[in-house]
């Protein structure tokens, strides 16, 4: 089986709804680990199901077309049984042994620098080494039910089950009085996620508000998929018309100068085929094509196309007639392409308003983005592409919005950083997610001169708020600038007089300078 885990399973762009397929529990649990980045392998580890039952849930959602896959492909037999297996998977999801931790086998691939660590000298079997060291690099990817091994419809006694087998095989005490060097840090933090994750997920309040965090995230994440997808697009009306066009052509030609010869070679080769006139003489063709652009008109004298028209004898100075008509040619070429662009943009711009319409205003940001590339002179079109990603922007930045407050709320400060970043981008001119932003990043021990940036455009953004002021006052504090630091907090005084929060932060900054 080594030779299928090389494979990386993808989910499909545009697939069909999840929801609309015959998936079990087990199946929409295994679909939810595929990121596109985890290997075959990686999610054999992390589910912590069985690898059969893994494996037949992959291969029943690449024969739905909700996944393919990267990399080595053995062949695997998908039967009509397999796609309805999903009684028989949801009634092992919860059993105590399918509910085993998810602990990496033995023979998960390690990163160069967790070989390293693995040589260290400790008390701990290889095996266990192994283990801790691919769990604790999974942790910032894992959400709580891929942590414990368990499905999104466990219920609370086979969280339970999940957390005492993972506990057992994690905690740091059970190799109390054990020489267990640097991975005793990564063992805590590991027991400590895995804790956080069987509370939150025990609790019916914290649970609820968990899966509506994760619904958020994949909102989000499919949001932003949708708009990257507007280059995918372009480049595809692209390739439309360009086949269109030279449908109608006898010689496809570029819009540049006269061709080179290579490309005429090419062009008569195309001519031959589309006219089916196989094993005429090219000058005889040329001539004939002359001759019909020319109004039946004979071009005079023998024609080179060998040589460029603007070099020495070429065939413009020795043959004017001819080039004129590969100039038309090419003329009509690039008014037939203009033209079919006009065509494919006024589509474009139908699907954006009906998108709008329906109030989908972030298909309808693609389809007038695509439209603007087609054709940019399109009266009015700039206008309504910013009225639509203007919608779209304010859609992600309110899904973004409740991402980062759940993230603050649990302390989960990079993520939370990350989440206000993209509110930031969606409304610049927005004071609070930048400020929200710049208070992540020096909890989270970020980077201090982009929460330096944020918090001083929140501040230019609302330069009355004491408490912006303040949140700046922390990042100079954190980077060491404390004469910078008391500015602020000596501005946010002025601004707040009877702020007591801020009268003990200047006290303190007194005493340290």
């Amino acid at each position: 089986m080594s030779d299928a885990r090389v494979r990386t399973p993808k989910p499909v762009p545009d697939r069909r709804d999840v929801r609309s397929a015959p998936l079990s529990p087990a199946d929409g649990f295994v679909l939810s680990r595929v990121d596109g980045i985890a290997t075959e392998k990686d999610i054999l580890a992390t589910t912590g199901l069985p690898d059969d039952q893994v494996q037949a849930s992959l291969a029943k959602l690449e024969a739905l077309g909700l996944i393919t896959f990267d990399g080595a492909r053995p062949p695997t037999p998908v039967s009509s049984g397999m796609l309805a297996a999903a009684p028989a998977a949801e009634a092992h999801v919860t059993s105590s042994t399918q509910l085993r931790a998810a602990t990496p086998r033995p023979e998960l691939p390690l990163t160069p620098e967790e070989e390293v660590i693995l040589g260290e000298e400790v008390e701990l079997d290889v095996d266990i080494r192994r283990r801790v060291l691919v769990m604790h690099r999974g942790l910032a990817r894992l959400d709580h039910y891929a942590l414990l091994g368990v499905a999104p419809s466990v219920d609370r006694k086979g969280v339970k089950r999940a957390y005492f087998d993972l506990a057992a095989k994690f905690h740091p005490d059970k190799y109390f009085r054990k020489s267990l060097g640097s991975y005793k840090i990564r063992m805590e933090t590991i027991f400590g996620r895995i804790t956080q994750a069987h509370d939150t997920l025990t609790s019916r309040e914290g649970r609820a508000e968990y899966d509506a965090y994760l619904d958020e995230q994949r909102r989000s994440r499919s949001i932003e998929d949708l708009l990257a997808d507007a280059l995918a697009e372009v480049s595809r009306a692209e390739e439309n018309i360009e086949r269109e066009v030279s449908a109608h052509e006898a010689v496809p030609i570029v819009p540049s100068a006269p061709p080179s010869a290579p490309s005429l070679r090419n062009a008569s080769s195309t001519t031959s085929t589309s006219s089916g006139s196989r094993g005429v003489d090219p000058a005889v063709r040329r001539e004939a094509l002359a001759r019909r652009l020319l109004a039946g008109r004979s071009p005079s004298g023998s024609v080179s196309w060998s040589t460029p028209p603007n070099a020495g004898t070429s065939s413009t100075q020795s043959n004017p007639s001819t080039f004129d008509a590969m100039e038309a040619l090419r003329r009509r070429y690039e008014e037939r392409k203009s033209m079919a662009q006009s065509v494919q943009a006024r589509k474009y711009i139908a699907n954006a308003e009906s998108a709008m319409a329906a109030g989908d205003a972030v298909a309808a940001a693609n389809a007038f983005r695509v439209a603007m590339t087609l054709s940019p002179g399109e009266p009015g079109l700039v206008q309504r592409a910013k009225e639509a990603q203007t919608r779209a922007d304010s859609i992600l930045a309110e899904t973004y919005t409740r991402q980062a407050s759940y993230e603050e709320k649990n302390e989960q400060w990079a993520d939370s950083a990350r989440s206000w970043a993209r509110v930031c981008r969606a409304r610049p001119d927005d004071a609070t997610p930048h400020e929200r932003a710049a208070n992540a990043l020096v909890k989270a021990g970020g980077d201090l001169h982009e929460a330096s940036r944020l918090a001083l455009r929140a501040c230019t953004l609302d330069a009355a708020s004491a408490p912006f002021r303040t949140t700046l006052a922390n990042v100079y504090l954190a980077a060491g600038l404390t004469r910078n630091a008391r500015r602020e907090l000596e501005t946010a005084a002025q601004l707040a007089p009877h702020d007591d929060n801020i009268q003990a932060m200047l006290k303190r900054v007194g005493k340290s300078a």
